[in-house]
């Protein structure tokens, strides 16, 4: 016999919502755990993706006042020494890398900015000559500081974006055949050029085509009935913890993940791919479990799924009608 019709209902509705704020709490207090030991501040040992975040976070600093209209000529000195303090630390532990010699350039292109402007930092060049000496020369890409981009060859890029967007829909019918990995890959490298927080790239994509993998990763998300099991692919994106620092950062992961994931769908949509977004707004318990069985790592935020398959040449979306304008815009 249920005891629900013996207590009033204003009763019911009180205790529903204390239970739902202390889970509410367990919620917010696991996060505030795992974001503690993983992310870059609080962390109490460091892995080597930290160590790549904090080179990142540095040498982007010095980018970022390489490109301002009007650089003040010798700015962010302690930021340099600091960066080459660690780049060295760095190089000792893990040798050079893409990250480590992106570090190396940012800081020639510092050099030579101040040499231009008749600020000779000759330490500085003797530092950084000593560190060049010890990479391969041949094979060293010529990746970090600045690039010059001129306005032309922006507009010559420019599409209909507004016919693009409109023309994009979530599928959820999907014709026979399988995506090519390729396909999935060009979507990763175009969808890469998505901004970061000190273009910390914290994104990872996973990709599934076995069947009774997809299956088993289905079955922890629960809008994907119907449909989900007719996808070539399901792709999951996640956001990884180490690269993130300090208190205000906290939710940073889901700001860098979100923005990557829309990208990542463009980019499918740009290459005639279907997709749909799947929720992955799921508990502590499922979220280990989705892990487990999915093999990503406990530093990593679930962001989404994306069910990825071939078009029709003719199906049923959605309509999904968007706010107006006037609704969602606020004019100062």
């Amino acid at each position: 016999m249920s005891f629900k019709k013996f207590i009033p209902k204003p009763i019911r509705r009180i205790a529903l919502r204390m239970l739902n704020h202390i889970q509410l709490l367990n919620y917010y207090f696991k996060d505030m755990n795992r974001y503690s030991k993983h992310s870059f501040d609080f962390s109490n040992s460091k892995a080597k993706r930290h160590h790549e975040t904090d080179l990142i976070y540095y040498y982007h600093k010095i980018e970022k006042g390489l490109s301002l209209p009007n650089p003040r000529i010798g700015f962010g000195q302690k930021v340099v020494n600091h960066l080459l303090s660690i780049l060295n630390h760095y190089i000792k532990q893990y040798g050079w890398d893409n990250v480590s010699i992106a570090a190396l350039n940012t800081l020639y292109s510092y050099y030579y900015f101040n040499e231009k402007n008749d600020l000779r930092l000759n330490e500085l060049l003797n530092k950084l000559e000593e560190l060049s000496k010890t990479i391969d020369a041949i094979s060293r890409p010529t990746v970090g500081g600045i690039d010059e981009v001129k306005k032309v060859d922006i507009d010559k890029s420019n599409i209909d974006f507004k016919e693009f967007a409109f023309s994009r829909y979530s599928i959820r019918n999907y014709a026979p055949g399988n995506v090519s990995i390729d396909l999935i890959k060009e979507a990763v490298y175009i969808a890469q050029k998505t901004p970061s927080v000190c273009n910390r790239q914290p994104w990872r994509v996973y990709v599934y085509s076995n069947e009774e993998d997809k299956i088993n990763i289905l079955k922890y998300q629960n809008g994907n009935v119907g449909f989900g099991d007719g996808a070539s692919k399901i792709l999951i994106v996640t956001s990884e913890l180490k690269d993130f620092r300090g208190p205000r950062e906290r939710n940073q992961s889901y700001i860098d993940g979100g923005m990557y994931s829309m990208s990542l769908i463009y980019a499918l949509h740009s290459l005639g791919v279907g997709s749909c977004a799947l929720n992955l707004a799921v508990s502590p318990q499922t979220e280990t479990e989705l892990k487990n069985t999915a093999n990503i790592s406990e530093s990593e935020v679930l962001i989404m799924m994306i069910a990825v398959g071939n078009l029709p040449k003719k199906l049923n979306v959605a309509s999904s009608p968007r706010r107006a304008v006037e609704d969602v815009i606020a004019i100062n």
